[in-house]
Order: structure tokens, then sequence, then C-alpha cells
């Protein structure tokens, strides 16, 4: 059951934020794991008209080579070994950003809830990017290297085939930390309430279903620890407690499609790196 990692670098958007800074420094650890480079990514606006002064100013320019220069500086301290590369890129910064993550192994935005300004443009990034990319896309609003807590995979239903594309990447994910993996199971109330009552159907009880999903990934992670805990589904606040404490959380998003009120809340509000893995 272990995935290869998909080629290509790990790509970070830097718009000059804090969050932007915390997402260089998880892009490191997540490619020195994958054994790739980061791609440092800045986007400015094309100019309506070519600027016809002679020595005008280059604002957007000078900028660009400031928040990437910074940017650099915290990828290489963060672990020298790391091939960096950065790029100014011109065009939306949705459909630059999506381009970017077509050939990237991993595509890694920051966000911020802190400017209302800030959050309305990082967000339309992150939900474009989000909603449409054909490859993973992790999104930091804060990071703590030092963390050394579980890695959580939101999982939905238990019927969900074992190479379930979530689980894989949340053990992937903690073998590469060397962390343990924290199943948090979203099943609706109602459903919870019917198997209380009437019994498990099928002689499976939800627990034993549980572990059937995770089993062939724990043969093939054998020291990879694992834990399971049941949650009501469409609410995140379970997954914003847990991530108080956690590394990183997993979860699945349908691709093209407009991200769930659960998503986009964990996305706004999760207290470690929220990774979404996209399938069909």
């Amino acid at each position: 059951m272990n995935i290869a990692h998909t080629t290509g670098p790990v790509v970070v958007g830097i718009d000059g934020s804090t969050a932007a800074l915390d997402a260089v420094r998880f892009a490191v650890r997540e490619a020195r794991g994958r054994g790739t480079s980061v791609r440092l990514v800045h986007v400015i606006q094309p100019h309506l008209q070519r600027e016809t002064v002679y020595g005008a100013p280059d604002v957007d320019g000078d900028y660009a080579r400031i928040v990437l220069d910074r940017a650099a500086i915290v990828a290489k301290t963060s672990d020298p070994t790391v091939i960096v590369e950065a790029i100014v890129l011109q065009g939306r910064p949705e459909t630059v950003m999506l381009s970017e993550a077509a050939s990237a192994c991993l595509t890694v935005l920051g966000t911020t809830t802190e400017n209302h300004l800030a959050a309305w443009v990082l967000g339309s990034v992150v939900h474009t990017v989000v909603e449409c990319s054909a490859r993973p896309v992790a999104i930091v609003r804060t990071f703590d290297s030092e963390r050394a807590g579980a890695v959580v995979a939101a999982l939905g239903d238990v019927e969900v085939s074992a190479t379930d594309v979530v689980v894989a990447q949340a053990f992937q994910e903690a073998a590469m930390r060397g962390a343990s993996v924290l199943a948090v199971h979203a099943e609706a109330i109602t459903s919870i309430l019917v198997s209380a009552i009437s019994g498990p159907l099928d002689h499976l009880h939800p627990e034993s279903a549980m572990d059937v999903r995770l089993e062939p990934f724990g043969a093939d992670y054998p020291s990879v620890r694992v834990a399971s805990v049941y949650a009501e589904a469409d609410s995140g606040s379970e997954l914003i407690a847990v991530s108080d404490t956690a590394q990183l959380l997993v979860l699945g998003h349908e691709r093209d499609r407009v991200p769930g009120s659960t998503l986009t809340t964990v996305l706004r509000h999760a207290e470690c790196p929220v990774l979404v893995v996209p399938h069909a």
C-alpha cells in the first residue's frame, strides 16, 4: 500500500506575509522528506501598458525580490541541504499557482485571518487551488517545527476502499516524521444513533470496519502507531480541537467541487498545517 511520491518540487506561494514564511518552513521539511527541491513563487499582476518613463522605479519587481530573498533565507536557515529556487511570475495569482501546482509534488500556501483584506485575497487563491488542483495542497496558518504530535487523518465512510488516498498520505507523512497516525472517522449523528439502537449492520462493528480500513497501511508502515476516534460528520470542531496538538491534518477533497463547510472551517481555524488530498 506504500504510495510513491509524485515527482516535482514543493512549490510555495510567497506574498511577503508571516504565514508565507511559516509555509516556507513547512515546505522545506516536506521537500527534505520527499528528497526534492523547493520552488518559491511570487506572482505580480501584469502591467496594462509598458512603463514609458526611463528610470521609473519597478515597485512590483523590487518588492518581489525583497520578499523572495527573505523567504530564501528562511528556507536555507531551516535546512541548507535543500535546494531552493526563487522565481517571479506574472498573472492572476489563482491561475499562476494552479499552473505551478500541476507540475509540483506538493503546493504550499500560507493563509491568515488577521487582516480582512489579506484574508480575502489569500482565501480566493487557497480555495481556487484546493478546488481545482490534481495534486496535494498544504495550507499553513502557523507552523511549529518542534511540535511532536500525531498526523491526523480525517476519514469519511468506513466503506471506502483501503486504497483511500487520505489514509495512504497520512501514513506516508507520519513515516516521514517518525509520528503516529490518529484516524478521526466522521459519521453522521443519525448513523451513530441507528447503529447504537439497532446494532451494527452486516455484523461488523464500526470499530472493526475502521480497523479493516487501516490494517493494510499499518502493515506497510509497521513503525507507525495508529489510534482511531469517531466524530460527528459535517462538523469541523473536533478536527480543530485535535489540531491544537497535531503536527498535520490530512483531509480529502473531491476535485473540481467547492470545498464543503468542514474543510472550509478547518482551513480557516486549524492550529497546524492542513494537507488536502484530491480524489476523483
